[in-house]
């Protein structure tokens, strides 16, 4: 009998709000590297979802 092993991992993401309004769902291990993200910084490394229909 064959033995099935399964890797479960886990990523842990934050929404971020910037002072322009929009919102971002970012890693949170990527944002736990800078001290202090800038929108510029957000939009490289976050999902944009100020435009998400759902949001609405």
């Amino acid at each position: 009998m064959e033995e099935v092993k399964e890797l479960k991992q886990e990523i842990a993401l934050k929404w971020i709000k910037a002072d322009s309004g929009n919102t971002y769902l970012c890693p949170a291990a990527a944002l736990s590297r800078l001290q202090s993200p800038t929108e510029e910084d957000l939009k490289k490394i976050c999902i944009d979802e100020s435009l998400n229909p759902q949001n609405d």
